[in-house]
């Protein structure tokens, strides 16, 4: 039991030397945070423990209610119409990605299939928090890029639910069959997703006696908790319903309005703000960015036989997905050329639900090998290491034009 504490003096630390990295090298700090996870990893001083992802979890949900706190709700609702097309597009192009790049390598249709969906879905996470350490976190891309991915999470969790369940129905044979039940269900958990959000944010959080009393208790000496108590509520309903807690949180900052914090002559907003984001962007956040990290073990005798399926899968959906979101932000959404090109920097992560397939289809039915099983987390770590490097090589750029 002892050795959570060593666990935690560890991750502590390397927060801090990467922000001392961060400055010194002037880079964002999310590239840190994941180059030093891998090197934990790697040595043996940061194992698989239920406990310190747990607590990684607990820093991604603060994570997003921050940046759905800070995010105004009318830009949020204005960007969200010009989403569709980006995320449409961009998940459609880096799934060929995957499935053909599989194919050329000699790879069955359902390792295909796997290595599609793997590369389908957004980490908004990484490119939110790296965003924000470059001070863009309020752009009109910034924007687009929240929106689009929640969309595309909308759209790869549909995307999961019809091949997840085909795929493994054929046990690798090739046999596809579509579970119609199985999609139903999760149209359904969707649209109540949403539904609850809605009807939380339009009826019971504005109510002074509502959700919004527990802001007002004691003079709003507790409205941190109570803000906690909406987030973690937020964040369960998401989970039950088949998303990320994480999306819940980011929504339910979103819902929440400067008014709701005012007591007397007094608004707590600021201090919310504060103290929310500390305990995002500086304590438990980035405890999930060097988790996901230390999840790349590196073994030279796999390393050989993964190199090139490795770099084409990674090439593939860099230039696919870059192209591919930036045109569509450009053509449906009517951004502006230096905004297309950041929304297509911006959506190249890939996190959550990249790991639920692999784990799925490596660790529990055995349905691609050990050097695909390689494949997959190498290649999802080199795009998240690309994020932050793209956003940092390109934002002076953004700035001049």
């Amino acid at each position: 039991m002892h050795y959570i504490w060593t666990e935690m003096f560890l991750l502590f630390l390397a927060i801090f030397i990467s922000k001392i990295l961060a400055k010194k090298t002037n880079t964002v700090d999310v590239l840190w945070y994941i180059v030093l996870g891998a090197v934990l990893g790697n040595i043996g001083l940061l194992p698989e423990d239920e406990r310190i992802e747990f607590l990684g979890e607990i820093g991604i949900i603060l994570v997003m209610f921050a940046l759905g706190f800070e995010e105004n709700l009318s830009n949020f609702l204005k960007g969200l119409k010009k989403a569709w097309g980006i995320a449409v597009i961009g998940a459609i192009f880096p799934f060929l990605a995957g499935y053909y790049t599989a194919k050329f390598f000699g790879f069955s249709t359902t390792s295909s299939f796997v290595w599609g969906l793997t590369m389908t879905a957004t980490a908004v996470s990484l490119t939110m928090v790296s965003l924000k350490s470059l001070g863009l976190e309020k752009t009109p891309a910034a924007t687009g890029i929240m929106t689009s991915a929640v969309v595309d999470d909308v759209l790869s969790l549909i995307g999961l639910a019809i091949l997840l369940p085909i795929i493994l129905n054929s046990g690798g044979s090739g046999n596809f069959t579509i579970d119609f039940e199985n999609l139903q269900s999760t149209i359904f958990d969707v649209l109540a997703f949403f539904g609850f959000v809605y009807l939380v944010g339009k009826f019971i959080v504005p109510h002074k006696k509502g959700i919004r009393y527990l802001f007002m208790v004691d003079k709003g000496n507790y409205a941190v908790l109570g803000v906690f108590i909406l987030v973690f509520m937020f964040g369960d309903v998401a989970h039950i319903l088949g998303f990320h807690p994480a999306i819940g949180a980011y929504f339910a900052g979103l819902i929440l309005k400067a008014e709701y914090f005012e007591v007397g002559n007094q608004n707590r907003t600021r201090e919310i703000e504060k103290i929310t984001s500390t305990m995002a962007f500086t304590v438990f956040g980035p405890v999930f960015f060097i988790l996901l990290g230390s999840k790349i073990i590196f073994e030279i005798s796999v390393l050989k036989d993964v190199i090139f399926p490795t770099l084409a899968l990674f090439l593939a959906v860099l230039f696919l997905q870059i192209f591919s979101a930036a045109g569509a932000a450009k053509y449906t959404g009517g951004y502006s050329n230096k905004d297309s090109l950041l929304i297509g920097f911006g959506m190249l992560g890939r996190a959550e639900l990249a790991f639920i397939v692999i784990n799925i289809a490596y660790v529990q039915n055995h349905l691609i090998t050990k050097e695909e099983f390689y494949t997959l987390m190498f290649t999802t770590f080199l795009l998240n290491i690309s994020v932050p490097l793209l956003l940092k090589w390109y934002t002076p750029i953004y700035e001049k034009e």
